[in-house]
């Protein structure tokens, strides 16, 4: 009896350890020695994932999302090769995405290890809103050791931009957690997600905003996981391609479009973006076909005036993988989004897609390299096992 009592409360604080180096704010990477600490709880994680399928030997399970992540960067690594570009990032870009994918499939063997993941995922979530709005307040004009640039203040997750990328999948990892376990969302669910609005309100960020309107919608209102509805899985990835190609690609001048941004203070080229976008546009006429693969970042600055990207997703990963990869990348999205749509309507569904759709709104004004792999977890890992996260919900 002592030794299940044991495992029971050592299983939340090793989930932790292991989701803290995949799951960590912009300012937890930068403060002191914690950028060599995160490296270590980094290779410790993977060590104890590896684990995880070692002991499984010879009945190892990869299932097919996490397949396609590594067929994925296999088509990045050619593009890596064929420019001569090949580097650490690479590493590091596939260790966290296979890593993180791995985790993900690993703990969905049986109920209780997926919720003792996503209660640490949750509680991470909520330390850093809440010592993000902390730091707002204390520091309104960014925290002084991580803030270089007065027009560019810094907080917990980093610039003003940087906040959704973080707080996205965790909002969706947490609601996933309290559908399963409580099967519906509670106060203190509902509180995050205020604390989410707050956030994102105070940076003044309207893609985030965005974003998280169309995941608050989602998770709202019920008949949004009706496929009969208007709005769902497939017209939102639709939208968002059609936008992407007339507003970045064909620069096409929409008035009814114009007009809302106008509202918020924006123009259609979203804080002067359309800069980014031309060099992308320029740099990938050179090489459509494959990209340029993973560059360092002081290349990516040469080619496109960022060294984050051009701040379109699609974009973004035209120029790191060219069509090839873009082909691919749109077909895993049709592919996997035909498992979750032909689901019942029910708050796991709707989270998941909410989730997914919000992606689809902020692709075409955000980059999103640097946290890619949460949100392949959402979109392939997730998606191609959610007969197992549906039967969770039903469980007793």
């Amino acid at each position: 009896m002592k030794k299940n009592t044991l495992n029971l409360n050592i299983k939340p604080l090793l989930y932790i350890i292991i989701v803290y180096p995949f799951y960590k704010p912009y300012y937890f990477s930068e403060i002191g020695i914690m950028p060599i600490v995160n490296q270590i709880l980094f290779a410790v994680a993977l060590v104890i994932i590896a684990l995880f399928y070692f002991v499984k030997l010879p009945r190892i399970y990869i299932n097919s999302g996490v397949c396609f992540i590594i067929f994925y960067y296999l088509f990045i690594l050619v593009s890596t090769f064929l420019n001569n570009s090949f580097n650490s990032n690479y590493f590091s870009l596939v260790s966290f995405s296979i890593g993180f994918g791995l985790l993900v499939n690993h703990c969905l063997k049986n109920k209780n290890e997926f919720l003792y993941f996503l209660s640490a995922i949750y509680f991470l979530l909520y330390v850093y809103l809440l010592a993000n709005l902390l730091a707002m307040i204390l520091y309104p004009n960014g925290i002084p050791s991580i803030t270089y640039y007065i027009d560019l203040p810094q907080y917990v997750f980093g610039n003003t931009n940087s906040v959704i990328k973080v707080v996205l999948p965790g909002l969706c990892f947490a609601f996933l957690y309290d559908s399963l376990k409580y099967k519906r969302i509670r106060s203190k669910s509902w509180i995050l997600l205020l604390l989410v609005w707050i956030t994102l309100l105070n940076t003044a960020s309207i893609t985030s905003v965005m974003g998280c309107f169309v995941f608050t919608i989602f998770v709202i209102f019920k008949r949004m996981g009706n496929m009969k509805s208007l709005v769902n899985y497939f017209t939102m990835f639709i939208i968002s391609f059609v936008l992407f190609m007339m507003v970045v690609v064909l620069k096409y001048e929409n008035n009814f479009l114009g007009n809302i941004l106008s509202i918020f203070g924006k123009t259609l080229t979203f804080s002067n973006r359309d800069v980014l976008w031309i060099n992308a546009i320029n740099s990938i006429k050179s090489s459509p076909i494959w990209g340029y693969g993973i560059q360092n970042p002081e290349i990516i600055w040469e080619h496109i005036g960022n060294k984050h990207g051009s701040h379109n997703y699609y974009l973004d990963t035209l120029y790191r993988g060219g069509l090839v990869a873009l082909l691919f990348l749109i077909s895993g999205v049709i592919y996997f989004g035909k498992k979750i749509v032909k689901y019942k309507n029910n708050i796991v569904i709707r989270t998941i897609i909410g989730t997914c759709c919000a992606y689809f709104v902020m692709w075409i004004f955000e980059p999103f390299i640097s946290t890619e792999y949460l949100m392949f977890s959402i979109f392939f890992v997730l998606t191609s096992r959610i007969d197992v996260i549906v039967s969770y919900f039903y469980d007793a």
